[in-house]
């Protein structure tokens, strides 16, 4: 009787096993230990900063019963395929192999005593390869050992994907895309509100943006606290559900809308509108305005105030 009250206790504290599952435990199971994705495509670059180190953390979850001791779990390394390529709009990058100790170090593997989750920390540190027109990649993989199993990949839930397996890339040189500029569940390298994604058009964002700074102090206060100097993707956050509370995607439609579209959106817009107009055989150019936005064919870019398209309508 107390087995079973035990049991039928842990049941209700456990969270949801992969692919709509749930583990069936007794007091002999393994505990599971899995990633919680609400996408897969978290890319970062040295291009726009001094300093020669990232900090990236992601959350290590525990699919199980917490112990009332400090437990190891175990990672390998996810190989580039030969071949492999990132496409960020109109730029397509090789996948190069990150090697630990030299592109990369983990942190501590650790899950604390009475922990449900732990901060998986992976520091980046710039290296000349990283500047040759690529993506070099990080892949980390949770495996099987004598503490716990890693979670079977589950790619059927809507608000987040559950894996054994964390993505980062990393460039140094031209700026690499953000993980928001992005439409919906397609790729990273277009979006509406910005047309596609190429190094000189975000440098130019960036350079309006910083200047807010100085011309909306209280602007820029909030947005380099909430989004980073450089617009940097932070991790997003999850309530008890699992439902994603915190995203990069959109973020000018969250908070200081009619700022982003003064100070950034709509300078950005109005610069390039003219200059493809005078160079329409930059190979960078592209169709401006609603009418010319192609959501399905991802092309065209929409003005800020239009009322269809704009953000802010």
């Amino acid at each position: 009787m107390r087995k079973y009250l035990y049991t039928l206790l842990a049941a209700f504290l456990l969270l949801p096993a992969c692919h709509g599952t749930w583990l069936m435990y007794d007091t002999d199971q393994m505990d599971h230990l899995y990633f919680r994705e609400a996408r897969q495509t978290h890319v970062t670059s040295f291009a726009l900063i001094p300093e020669d180190e990232i900090h990236v953390t992601t959350t290590v979850y525990l699919m199980g019963v917490p112990a009332d001791r400090d437990r190891t779990y175990s990672v390998r390394y996810i190989p580039v395929t030969p071949g492999d390529t990132l496409s960020t709009g109109s730029i397509v990058y090789p996948l190069v192999d990150a090697v630990e100790g030299t592109d990369y170090s983990l942190g501590e593997l650790v899950l604390p005593a009475g922990a449900t989750s732990t901060t998986l920390d992976i520091t980046l540190h710039r290296t000349p390869k990283m500047l040759d027109s690529c993506l070099v990649r990080v892949g980390i993989r949770i495996v099987d050992d004598t503490e716990f199993l890693a979670c079977a990949p589950d790619s059927n839930r809507s608000q987040a994907i559950l894996s054994p397996d964390f993505y980062v890339y990393v460039n140094d040189g031209e700026p690499a895309c953000p993980a928001w500029w992005k439409d919906g569940n397609n790729p990273i390298g277009w979006h509406w509100d910005l047309g596609k994604f190429y190094p000189a058009k975000f440098r130019r964002m960036l350079a309006l943006f910083h200047e807010t700074e100085k011309t909306n102090p209280t602007f820029f206060e909030y947005c380099s606290a909430a989004y980073g100097y450089n617009l940097d993707d932070p991790d997003p956050a999850f309530d008890s559900s699992g439902n994603v509370t915190r995203l990069m995607n959109t973020f000018w439609r969250k908070a200081y809308m009619s700022a982003w579209a003064q100070y950034v959106f709509l300078p950005l817009y109005n610069y390039y509108k003219e200059y493809y107009a005078e160079h329409p055989d930059d190979p960078d150019a592209e169709p401006m305005g609603s009418a010319s936005v192609n959501r399905g064919n991802r092309v065209g870019w929409s003005d800020p105030l239009d009322p269809t398209w704009g953000f802010l309508n």
